[in-house]
């Protein structure tokens, strides 16, 4: 009996002293927790639209002749090739000697006639007068003959640099610069400002730098919200038809002043200790901001 009563003692002692120290050891973990009074560092606010890459200008070509006679002679171009503006693209040929030659003998008729009228001595009102109606009838003869050869060799050049592309339509286009082009409301157009800087996020997660370049000034939609277009350049070229994110730049994550000491410094707390950070801090009214260095949920010593 005893033994056992030892026993049993010993086992409240070992009890009592759990006790006492989950008690005690718990307050003075939340001595420490409650040590600093922090701030909570909250994730960056940006504005984020989405959009599509098109292009900033689109013109039809066409590879069709315009006569039965007309045949495409050259096909310079193939499909998802680079052009130039003025590139020639395609080139026709019509066989039109029989007025080619008609027109040139105009020409020389009309050349015959002005250099008897130059041999006359008396330049009166009257050869004056002749001399203009011959000049003119040259000048019409060239002009014909010019519009001939062009007919018959004739050419379609790319009106714009960019892109060739036919669709399975059979219709040929040149699409321009990749822009992307979103879409906001009316709440939210007064974030689009041109010239301000964005970020690009690409369908695979990379990102690239661009910049709002127009935006309209008359919705396209009036509905029960209005509705309008807005572009962005980018310094990459992206590829046709790819959805992207847009992310307005933001200025960091705030900090408030409270946490701020002496110029950049700030006190993260750690495994209840604080440790000192210097940080390239801007002011913006009455608080900070940081783009490097902490992160969302850190937690900031408030002095």
């Amino acid at each position: 009996m005893k033994k056992i009563r030892i026993t049993i003692w010993g086992l409240v002692i070992v009890m009592a002293c759990v006790a006492g120290f989950v008690i005690f050891g718990r307050h003075d973990t939340e001595d420490q927790t409650d040590k600093y009074n922090t701030y909570t560092v909250k994730s960056e606010r940006s504005d984020s639209f989405t959009g599509v890459v098109q292009a900033d200008e689109k013109h039809a070509v066409s590879d069709e002749v315009k006569s039965d006679d007309e045949v495409l002679a050259s096909n310079n171009v193939s499909n998802g090739q680079e052009v130039t503006k003025g590139q020639v693209l395609f080139t026709f040929y019509r066989n039109m000697a029989s007025e080619i030659n008609s027109a040139n003998l105009e020409i020389r008729q009309a050349q015959l006639t002005i250099q008897e009228l130059n041999k006359t001595t008396d330049k009166n009102t009257d050869y004056q007068i002749e001399l203009a109606k011959d000049q003119e009838a040259l000048s019409d003869a060239q002009d014909k003959l010019n519009k001939l050869n062009l007919e018959q060799n004739r050419t379609v050049i790319a009106p714009i640099a960019g892109t060739y592309f036919k669709d399975t339509e059979g219709r040929s286009f040149i699409y321009g610069t990749p822009i992307i082009e979103g879409n906001v409301n009316e709440f939210s157009l007064d974030k689009i400002k041109l010239g301000k800087a964005v970020t690009v996020v690409k369908n695979d997660g990379e990102k690239t730098d661009g910049s709002y370049t127009a935006k309209d000034k008359i919705p396209y939609n009036t509905g029960a919200v209005s509705y309008y277009h807005f572009q962005v350049s980018t310094d990459d070229s992206l590829p046709y038809g790819m959805h992207v994110q847009i992310k307005n730049e933001t200025r960091g994550y705030r900090i408030p002043k409270e946490a701020v000491k002496s110029g950049d410094t700030v006190y993260i707390v750690r495994n209840n200790k604080k440790h000192k950070r210097v940080l390239d801090l801007t002011k913006f009214n009455n608080d900070y901001y940081v783009k490097e260095g902490i992160k969302a949920g850190d937690k900031l010593v408030l002095f």
